[in-house]
């Protein structure tokens, strides 16, 4: 079986014109471009009730804080890519002894009022198109047809990018991702990611929404803008992400 990084798809930028996707063999995912919308509630433990309806949860990550330490299973994705902060390597392109992006629960953050808990990023991003990815293992593999995907997604100070979910099925963990949304500095954005209509990020691939073995969450600095003329403002920026629930 390939492991959880075995795909990778790079989303070519933003702009007025489309979103353009390139998948590219043995990677994990890239960037996007924004829309999208969706929301969510529930316990924080896998298969707790959710989303404020009467269907239960098929997956329910509210991060409130009820275990001692750990990430509920979350980790920065490290596959070597130029581009991906969790990669800093010699081997991925960039000098090592780079910052790495660092990730953990923390109490007094999240939507709930007051908040309960959320899983923390923090990422030093320095040029377009650079990301910071974080994923999910799932074992074993699970069945979430008719299920939509949803999570909440802060940043803590205006940021030139977004963010989107994706999911690998099927023993080939075949990718797919929802669309990229921008997000706004102070306010938590939503993420959906419905499976039933998910469609593979590679031309002749067939995603599979029986049997998803991982998901994530892709946070991405845009590309360049067409004129150039905008520097891209680097620093530390922290992401806080709550309420990852499949209902």
């Amino acid at each position: 079986m390939k492991n959880s990084a075995a795909r990778s798809s790079i989303i070519v930028g933003l702009g007025a014109v489309a979103l353009m996707l390139t998948s590219i063999a043995c990677g994990s995912s890239n960037n996007g471009t924004p829309t999208g919308e969706g929301g969510g509630g529930g316990s924080s433990a896998a298969g707790g009730a959710g989303g404020g309806g009467t269907k239960p949860a098929a997956l329910s990550y509210t991060f409130d804080m009820t275990s001692a330490g750990g990430t509920d299973g979350f980790s920065i994705q490290k596959f070597v890519d130029p581009t991906n902060l969790g990669s800093l390597a010699a081997d991925a392109g960039v000098p090592d002894g780079g910052t790495y992006p660092t990730l953990a629960l923390a109490a007094g953050v999240g939507q709930g009022t007051p908040p309960s808990g959320g899983l923390v990023v923090t990422a030093d991003f320095t040029d377009y198109l650079q990301y910071v990815e974080i994923t999910l293992p799932i074992s074993p593999a699970k069945n979430l047809s008719g299920t939509t995907l949803h999570a909440a997604v802060e940043v803590d100070k205006a940021f030139y990018g977004g963010a989107f979910i994706y999911a690998k099925s099927g023993a080939q963990y075949v990718y797919a991702n929802s669309t990229g949304t921008s997000l706004t500095n102070g306010a938590f954005t939503q993420l959906i990611f419905p499976f039933d209509t998910a469609v593979a990020t590679t031309s002749g691939e067939t995603f599979d929404a029986t049997v998803i073995q991982e998901i994530g969450i892709h946070i991405y600095a845009d590309m360049m803008p067409a004129d150039g003329g905008m520097a891209f403002a680097s620093g530390t920026y922290t992401f806080t992400i709550d309420n990852v629930i499949a209902q």
